[in-house]
């Protein structure tokens, strides 16, 4: 049975590129149309294809484009993507697929990378919007004396107890504010999602900063 098939029938229907109509095989020569939709491999020869141009992350991991997405089916996903696409797997063919492959598993990992995060996936969601958050947005004052505040209180925690209270704390702001940037993505609001993602800095911020303690301290949570 020919790979493409194999691959449709695991699930990865849904990780086919859709951004032309024809597109000529670089082995055989063969034009791969499929209403719309190229297979990752080619229909005659299945070598596998120069990734498209311009194509989102969501497209490329095959999940709905949305910010409140599974991250157990985006990591389902990523895992049969790497399955079939990872380097390894190309080792005995031509050289030129040696190197789509591995510019279509580094494109696979940036995606995932991205997508599973939820300030990086927030970013480029405002992106995909043709809007990026500028340097120099205003946050009030007391907002920036309670972001000091908390990282001083990361910074003279002494006790497992009192870093692993903070930074409960902080996951639960962090989920508040996903589920406001969800509602603000829903509704098109991208103002107030700016504004939400400035603010999911600062506490991811703290949060890089929580989870470099409990590392080194060797907590166990």
């Amino acid at each position: 049975m020919a790979l493409r098939y194999i691959i449709t029938n695991v699930g990865l229907k849904s990780n086919i590129i859709n951004h032309c109509r024809y597109i000529s095989c670089w082995s055989c020569g063969t034009n791969n149309v499929n209403n719309l939709v190229v297979n990752l491999f080619c229909s005659k020869c299945n070598a596998l294809q120069q990734p498209g141009t311009n194509i989102s992350y969501f497209k490329i991991m095959g999940v709905s484009e949305t910010y409140d997405l599974d991250e157990i089916e985006l990591a389902k996903k990523f895992k049969e993507l790497q399955k079939y696409l990872h380097p390894d797997k190309f080792a005995n063919k031509p050289k030129q697929e040696q190197e789509i492959s591995e510019k279509y598993s580094s494109l696979v990992n940036e995606a995932y990378k991205t997508l599973l995060e939820p300030l990086a996936r927030g970013i480029y969601m405002l992106k995909l919007k043709g809007k990026e958050i500028p340097e120099n947005t205003e946050v009030d004052q007391e907002f920036l004396m309670m972001i000091m505040e908390k990282n001083e209180e990361v910074e003279s925690a002494d006790s497992d107890e009192e870093i692993m209270k903070l930074n409960n704390e902080n996951k639960t702001i962090i989920k508040d504010l996903q589920k406001k940037l969800s509602k603000a993505f829903f509704d098109g609001d991208l103002k107030t999602v700016t504004k939400l993602l400035s603010k999911m800095k600062y506490y991811t911020s703290i949060d890089n900063q929580i989870q470099s303690v409990i590392r080194n301290k060797g907590i166990i949570r």
